[in-house]
């Protein structure tokens, strides 16, 4: 067998060839191959390289050999379908920056050949502005350290006033809290989380925090968040924006069915009637948004009870006219 200096990197200079030049419609000959071991200062004999790849094929990369005498990867991790589905979703996060999205996408370009990795570059066009700095992305990481190991977290609080610049919500202020869990919802990533002076389950838009320092306490309310069902908090908070929580009577057509089921799941029990409408009761965060959610249905779904809510509904339709 021929000897280089090289020669100990043959077979991850290998990997790397038939990962970077071959897939199902690619292949090398093994002529090729040894063309590009030569390029990288390694020689190579045909016979090693049969031994190599089948060292490889063992150890659970595996090659095909064409009809032609030529080799491929056959199989690889991602499947370019879902590599491609990865790079959209990347590109159309609202809370990474466009240069985090780019490295992510550089990165998955290496789970492919370059011929996938010519179809991976594309640009998915988002109705929203990206994020504007990194800070989110190891926010995310510290909150979810936090909630892995049992523990509370301080942060500043930031919201954007009339001059579009992000200032504090309370000016000098440390909120605690004991995390929960992180939503994304609406293109948005957020924080749920016990909040310890308020005793009660709130949420915080991750983008708006800043400065978190996850803290040696353990974290605390588990009688409040023991039994918390993220689902159905996301289903009562509609956009993840707060408000007082109500149980609420929900006239609604026959056709709004689907609409009711997508919004608060299978559990809620339609009362049915013989006009063609049924009623659902459902526990909401009493908002704007949910009054939104309401008027952009229409007319198939109307608030049938309680008088005070249907009253504040009446009010806010007044405010839009």
């Amino acid at each position: 067998m021929a000897r280089s200096e090289n020669q100990k990197l043959k077979l991850f200079y290998l990997v790397d060839i038939l990962r970077e030049e071959t897939d199902e419609k690619h292949s090398l000959s093994m002529v090729e191959i040894i063309e590009k071991l030569s390029l990288k200062g390694i020689k190579a004999e045909r016979k090693s390289l049969y031994d190599d790849i089948a060292l490889l094929a063992d150890y659970g990369i595996y090659i095909e050999k064409t009809s032609d005498h030529r080799y491929y990867i056959a199989e690889r991790e991602y499947e370019l379908a879902e590599l491609k589905t990865l790079v959209d979703i990347i590109q159309a996060s609202q809370f990474l920056t466009n240069k985090k999205s780019r490295e992510l996408t550089k990165k998955l370009y290496r789970e492919t050949s370059r011929y996938g990795a010519a179809e991976l570059d594309r640009q998915v066009h988002t109705a929203f502005a990206k994020a504007p700095n990194e800070k989110i992305f190891y926010t995310v990481d510290a909150i979810h350290s936090a909630i892995r190991d049992d523990k509370r977290i301080e942060f500043s609080y930031f919201r954007y006033n009339e001059d579009k610049k992000l200032v504090e919500r309370k000016a000098n202020y440390r909120y605690l809290v004991s995390p929960i869990a992180l939503v994304f919802d609406n293109e948005n990533y957020y924080l749920v989380a016990y909040n310890e002076k308020e005793k009660e389950i709130r949420h915080y838009r991750v983008d708006r925090i800043q400065n978190v320092t996850v803290l040696d306490d353990a974290r605390s309310g588990a009688e409040v968040y023991g039994e918390f069902d993220i689902s159905k908090y996301e289903n009562k908070t509609f956009g993840m924006f707060g408000g007082n929580e109500a149980l609420v009577t929900l006239n609604c057509k026959n056709e709004a069915a689907g609409a009711i089921i997508d919004r608060f799941g299978d559990e809620p029990t339609f009362i049915k009637h013989g006009d063609g409408t049924f009623d659902v009761t459902v526990r909401v965060f009493i908002s704007e948004q949910f009054f939104g959610w309401i008027t952009g249905i229409g007319r198939l779904v109307k608030i049938k009870a309680p008088d005070n809510i249907v009253k504040s509904f009446k009010e806010y339709l007044k405010e839009l006219t």
